[in-house]
């Protein structure tokens, strides 16, 4: 279990922030497909549609919200909590995160109450099933317009929370515990997070240019621990960084030259067999 150093409490941010990023994006992508669903269907404007409960609550998953809050946003939460604040000042970013955890809370909670006021034909025709009833249609009339507020909301606070943990992220550049889960996750929710996966994390790092050198100093931080199989496969990802970064070819020419020899020396560290000459001819 990591320890709450800054470097572990900012790994748990961009790790948590990132994984509730997508976990709301498919609840997000869900709603979205639904209601123009209904739009088509009804052929009218989605703010004039008005569904029967059971179709309100199906826009939305309990199970998904309550996943998202609790397994996500909570652990989110209290980690930027414990990373940015003070008794006088915090970041951005938690105020956001906060703002996110507030907004889903109140989704959720709404998307109960749908549930328990579905009154049935047979409990309407009595006197308190008629005010149930209409009690009924103000919850579901203040839900028809606050569902596609707060999706929307949280998405756009989603946005902006993703600006402000982009900016934040040069600042954990050199950090142990960052640089190594970042390269470690790189096929699993790094990969996920933008097209470009790995590399577009450490271009936000070390510079548009500059991926390259986020493999190098992990390459070099895995070494120093010796975690010699970690180090190659990072300094040859590197390479191909550095190929495809746009460095004039006279500046590629040292920097190549330190990772084929960092390639060859975790290469014979492995006990990789050593390259044999051509035959001559």
């Amino acid at each position: 279990m990591l320890s709450d150093t800054a470097g572990s409490l900012a790994w748990r941010v961009v790790e948590r922030f990132y994984c509730a990023r997508q976990v709301f994006s498919s609840v997000h992508d869900r709603y979205e497909e639904i209601v123009q669903s209904y739009v088509e269907k009804f052929d009218q404007p989605r703010e004039e549609i008005r569904l029967a409960p059971r179709e309100l609550v199906e826009l939305l998953s309990t199970q998904d919200l309550e996943k998202l809050r609790d397994q996500y946003l909570m652990p989110l939460k209290q980690a930027c909590h414990r990373l940015f604040r003070t008794e006088v000042s915090t970041d951005f970013l938690d105020r956001l995160v906060n703002d996110i955890f507030h907004e889903l809370s109140i989704l959720k909670e709404e998307h109960y109450n749908v549930l328990t006021y579905d009154v049935d034909d047979a409990a309407s025709n009595s006197e308190s099933g008629r005010d149930l009833q209409l009690e009924q249609k103000a919850v579901l009339d203040e839900v028809h317009n606050m569902f596609p507020q707060k999706v929307h909301r949280i998405a756009h606070l989603f946005d902006v929370g993703t600006a402000a943990l982009e900016a934040l992220l040069h600042r954990w550049k050199q950090d142990p515990v960052l640089i190594r889960s970042l390269f470690l996750q790189r096929d699993r929710f790094v990969k996920e997070s933008y097209d470009d996966g790995l590399c577009h994390f450490y271009r936000l790092m070390y510079g548009e240019q500059s991926a390259w050198q986020g493999y190098r100093i992990v390459g070099d931080s895995f070494l120093a621990s010796g975690f010699v199989s970690h180090a190659h496969e990072a300094y040859s990802e590197g390479l191909k960084s550095l190929s495809q970064s746009g460095l004039a070819e006279t500046d590629q020419e040292p920097v190549v030259a330190e990772f084929e020899a960092a390639i060859r020396d975790t290469g014979k560290a492995m006990g990789a067999p050593a390259e044999q000459p051509e035959e001559k001819r």
